[in-house]
């Protein structure tokens, strides 16, 4: 039969209680860290939206190029007010593209690298299913 010595059982409880300790520090790290690399997602050059973040791209007297990161879930819609010749594309991520004429709502998933033409006279909403980055380019209505 072994014998244990109560002080080592005190020294290892100390042992598990610092390494718990440094563990939970960790744990701490790597949730500041990943808080830190969201806010990366949607800071500087994306200006913070409800729905994630965007920048304009390119812009010039005939049109704006802006790009868009929006968070898995959210809904955004793709506003033509002002604007015509209207034209969206995901870079990355899944969205379905619901148009929306009267009564009726049409849902289109749209893939990357696939641009799709936006109808002034209908609404437009972006579901993002994934986190999306998309582009919208635009010629402005001159008013």
């Amino acid at each position: 039969m072994s014998h244990v010595d109560p002080e080592v059982d005190l020294e290892n409880e100390d042992d598990i209680d610092a390494d718990a300790d440094s563990d939970a520090k960790q744990v701490e790290d790597e949730e500041e860290e990943a808080d830190d690399q969201e806010q990366d997602d949607y800071g500087e050059p994306f200006e913070a939206r409800s729905f994630g973040g965007e920048f304009v791209w390119a812009k010039a007297k005939g049109y704006t190029c802006k790009i868009l990161r929006v968070r898995a879930g959210e809904k955004v819609l793709v506003s033509t007010r002002g604007r015509q010749d209207m034209v969206v594309m995901l870079t990355g991520g899944r969205a379905v593209l619901e148009v929306i004429d009267g009564d009726e709502t049409d849902r289109v998933e749209i893939m990357p690298a696939a641009p799709v033409r936006v109808h002034p006279e209908r609404e437009h909403r972006l579901v993002a299913m994934t986190e999306v980055e998309m582009f919208t380019v635009y010629s402005v209505i001159d008013g």
